[in-house]
């Protein structure tokens, strides 16, 4: 698989974000017939104490095929990956921590050797998309929170693209998303 798309836009496609990743795929990508994850498609919940146990289980006997490590397989071979959530509450929506929690997995996505680290995932870079209703005081945790993932995946490149304030005059809401779009998109 070259591209995996992750969109974790749970409001569809009345989204910025959405609108924001439907343009990028088209001006980046317009040959490319992406993986595409809609996470509020995919049934995720968030791991509990059974699930923690099995999943341990099965990479430790090697059996990386099972259904549960399926999008931590897609990760560890995607060549690269766009991925899409909306600024909420100083991050993204919950969904794509828990798609996060399923692909962390030692052997397929993660290695140790001693007390250090690596990656396994193939990609050589990681692009991250978001929009938000206001403006972005302090920083995006979200961001940040998937840039140190995208090392710890051993991803060498991450790149993020924001539009900010989105909300602060619904009346132009839809100018100030194509503005920023334009912005973004343009090589």
């Amino acid at each position: 698989m070259e591209l995996l798309v992750v969109d974790a836009c749970v409001r569809g496609e009345i989204s910025g974000t959405r609108k924001l990743l439907t343009a990028y795929l088209k001006a980046r990508y317009p040959l490319v017939q992406p993986h595409v994850l809609r996470l509020k498609d995919e049934g995720l919940l968030p791991l509990q104490e059974e699930d923690v146990q099995k999943k341990d289980a099965l990479l430790a006997a090697g059996d990386y095929d099972h259904p549960m490590l399926r999008h931590a397989r897609l990760l560890r071979d995607a060549r690269e990956i766009v991925v899409a959530a909306p600024y909420w509450d100083w991050s993204f929506p919950s969904l794509l921590k828990v798609y996060i929690e399923h692909c962390c997995a030692v052997g397929l996505t993660i290695a140790y050797e001693g007390e250090r680290h690596y990656g396994l995932c193939k990609a050589r870079r990681m692009t991250y998309l978001s929009t938000c209703g206001g403006p972005i005081e302090g920083g995006h945790l979200g961001e940040q929170y998937l840039r140190f993932m995208a090392g710890v995946f051993g991803i060498p490149e991450f790149q993020a693209y924001h539009i900010e304030n989105l909300d602060l005059v619904p009346a132009r809401r839809e100018e100030l998303l194509q503005a920023g779009i334009r912005r973004i998109i343009q090589p």
